[in-house]
């Protein structure tokens, strides 16, 4: 932890001079890898409270059509989500995102606070965001290695609802178009001073290309690095970040002498990448009509084997509980180990992986739009083909249909579970 915040002060202490700067507030609670922008000043007028509420109602069913299991399942489910926007005077804003879902199969009620959170100022100069929020960290599309901040990563398979916010306090300095400092204090479960967990970035502009330095540290946790870079190449924009620890911060399944246990190697050098390349192209009349985006992951801290197909019986380290049967395993599998630990992670499990997500708007009528997705594990080979199209109307109804393929050897990532094909629907409106 000192380490962490060696780094943090040398980091302020050469930013320092820039504080003098005058700003404007611009998309601040926005992207916070966007660069602030300034503009002039304008005459101050009276502003004025306003509180607003909107909201969206999402139903969804989505069936296992093939399975290599004895059944195959039929899951339905509406979310709802009420958003509260309260603008104040001062510069204070206020934000809240309740979610509700309904289960239809058990008929019980889940109700979460996914965000909760206020926005003030200091002179125009500092900002700050303290509250549960989801925090835009990290510059790739799905993989952000940098990100330790975030409670939840993003999801290959659209998300029906949204992502549970972490709890601290953010804040943002901007030096004009120069640079930027964010930083995020998490005491989300944190009993005692000591066990908050700090993040900071230095942000900062060079010709063209946006790129940053950033840390994270927490109490008996092995401090992180990071940096991430945003540039263009003719018309192709490039996004990166990648970053390095001394030793790892998650648990993950070892093997000594033929029995498995949970550990944490904090000898070892853990390096994560991801990079992104995203090409808009013209189709007929409308310029940017096709997105096409890849990205490619570097996980150091994955598995080098196909730890699933290994059907060795091995000693387990303490009695596992099948969540299927309900009894305790003393002796299994590594799959079993892995998947009644909580020790699996979707699209971290092993060293490489690869994705490409091709968008077309406009498809067939000017309210729908067509997805094509495709997620490999390059190191088992098994990998995931989502296909769907996606209608809105002006009057914000919605309909969906979403096709979800998986491949791959049995006993691989994306075939384990022995789901092989499913479809979703959705029906939604927003108010």
């Amino acid at each position: 932890m000192k380490r962490f915040f060696f780094i943090i002060g040398i980091i302020i202490a050469v930013c320092s001079p820039l504080f003098s700067a005058d700003i404007n507030e611009d998309e601040l609670f926005g992207d916070p890898d966007a660069v602030i922008t300034e503009k002039p000043s304008l005459p101050e007028k009276e502003e004025e409270k306003k509180v607003g509420f909107s909201g969206e109602i999402t139903s969804a069913a989505m069936d296992i059509v093939s399975s290599t299991s004895a059944r195959n399942s039929l899951y339905t489910y509406t979310v709802a989500n009420i958003f509260l926007d309260a603008r104040m005077k001062s510069g204070l804003k206020a934000f809240a995102n309740m979610e509700t879902t309904y289960l239809s199969q058990t008929k019980t009620t889940e109700v979460a606070l996914r965000e909760m959170f206020f926005d003030f100022n200091y002179r125009r100069k500092a900002y700050f965001r303290t509250g549960k929020q989801v925090l835009q960290w990290g510059r790739c599309y799905l993989w952000n290695p940098t990100d330790h901040i975030n409670i939840e990563r993003q999801t290959f398979i659209r998300r029906i609802g949204y992502r549970e916010g972490a709890y601290g306090t953010k804040f943002h300095v901007p030096f004009g178009t120069k640079a930027n400092i964010y930083g995020f204090f998490d005491t989300g479960s944190t009993p005692e001073a000591g066990d908050i967990a700090c993040a900071l970035k230095y942000e900062f502009l060079v010709g063209g290309t946006e790129m940053a330095f950033s840390a994270w540290g927490k109490n008996t946790y092995n401090p992180v690095l990071g940096y991430d870079i945003s540039s263009r190449i003719g018309t192709i924009d490039i996004m990166g970040e990648a970053s390095v620890s001394k030793g790892e911060n998650v648990s993950g399944m070892k093997e000594e002498n033929g029995t498995l246990f949970t550990e944490r190697d904090n000898d070892k050098t853990i390096s994560k990448a991801s990079v992104n390349f995203t090409k808009r192209f013209r189709l007929g009349n409308f310029k940017d009509r096709v997105t096409f985006i890849t990205e490619f992951y570097y996980n150091g801290a994955g598995y080098e084997n196909n730890e699933f197909a290994d059907n060795t019986v091995y000693a387990y380290d303490t009695a596992t509980l099948n969540a299927i049967s309900g009894t305790y395993m003393t002796t299994g599998t590594k799959k079993d180990y892995l998947v009644y630990n909580s020790l699996y992670e979707a699209n971290e499990f092993s060293r490489y992986y690869g994705a490409m997500f091709l968008t077309i708007d406009r498809f067939i009528i000017s309210d729908m739009s067509l997805n094509i997705n495709v997620l490999q594990n390059a190191s088992d080979g098994s990998g995931l083909v989502s296909a769907g199209t996606t209608y809105k109307n002006i009057n914000d109804f919605s309909a969906g249909i979403l096709v979800n393929a998986y491949y791959g050897m049995r006993d691989s990532e994306y075939t384990f579970s022995s789901e092989a094909l499913n479809v979703q629907l959705t029906f939604g409106v927003s108010f």
